[in-house]
C-alpha cells in the first residue's frame, strides 16, 4: 500500500490529517468564492480538508445544487458544474495526472472517489425526478424524511434531525426558492408536522404523517 493511502481512505470516514499529503497544495477559500467553473481549463483533483463546497449548475435566472462536498470528499475541477465555497473552506489540490498515477499504484484510493461520484449521480437523478414528477411540498417532505433516515435520532414517536444547511441551501437542492421553502416549513410547524429545535435541529413528531404528506403532495405532479 502507498504510505499515504490510509490517510486518503480515512478522509471519507474520519478527521482529515493535519497536513496535506506530499504533492498536494493547500488552498483556502472564503464563503462564496468559486473554486472552479465549467471550461476554466484546470485539471486538478482536490480533497476537502475543512468547510463545505457546493457543486451546482448555474443559469441566467436560477441555480440547481447537485451536492455538497464535506471534509474527506474528493472531487475534480474538470467538471461541467460550478464548485463554490458554501463556507470558509480549505482544499488540497493535486494535478489529475499525478493523482491518476498514484491511483494506478494503489487502487485503495478509489473508494472515496467513487463514493462522491455515486452521491453526485444519485443527487442529479433525484433532482431530475423531482423536477419532472413532484411539486415542491413533496420534494421537501422527501428531503426531510431522507435526513431523518440518514442522520436522525429516534425520539419517542418522532425523530430529531440535525440541520446544518440553510433554507437557501435546501431550496437550491430542491430546485425551488428560499421563500417557498420557508413558507412550507412555517406552515408545517403550524400544522404540527415539524418542530424547530434551535437553528440547527428539526423534530419530526410523526414520520408516518410526513410520509403521508409526501404521497399526497406527490400526486399533483410538477
Amino acid at each position: 500500500m502507498h504510505p499515504h493511502a490510509a490517510s486518503f481512505v480515512g478522509l471519507s470516514t474520519a478527521a482529515a490529517p493535519a497536513a496535506p499529503p506530499p504533492g498536494f497544495v493547500p488552498r483556502r477559500l472564503a464563503r462564496g468564492q468559486v473554486l472552479c467553473a465549467p471550461g476554466d481549463g484546470r485539471n486538478l483533483v482536490f480533497f476537502v480538508a475543512s468547510g463545505r463546497l457546493r457543486v451546482h449548475l448555474t443559469g441566467a435566472s436560477r441555480e440547481l445544487t447537485l451536492a455538497f462536498l464535506e471534509p474527506g470528499d474528493v472531487y475534480s475541477t474538470h467538471s461541467p458544474a460550478w464548485v463554490t465555497a458554501a463556507a470558509a473552506t480549505t482544499v488540497w489540490t493535486v494535478d489529475t495526472r499525478a493523482f491518476m498515477a498514484r491511483l494506478a499504484d494503489d487502487p485503495a484510493l478509489l473508494p472515496p472517489v467513487m463514493a462522491v461520484l455515486g452521491r453526485l449521480l444519485t443527487g442529479a437523478v433525484g433532482l431530475v425526478e423531482d423536477l419532472a414528477f413532484r411539486e415542491v411540498p413533496a420534494r421537501l417532505a422527501r428531503f426531510v424524511l431522507g435526513l431523518a433516515q440518514r442522520r436522525g435520532e429516534h425520539d419517542g414517536e418522532g425523530w430529531r434531525v440535525p440541520l446544518d444547511l440553510s433554507l437557501e441551501d435546501i431550496a437550491s437542492l430542491l430546485g425551488s426558492t428560499r421563500q417557498t421553502v420557508s413558507a412550507l416549513v412555517s406552515q408545517w410547524q403550524r400544522e404540527g408536522l415539524l418542530e424547530r429545535r434551535g437553528r440547527r435541529c428539526l423534530r419530526i413528531p410523526s414520520a408516518q404523517a410526513m410520509q403521508a404528506l409526501e404521497l399526497v403532495a406527490g400526486r399533483g405532479g410538477a
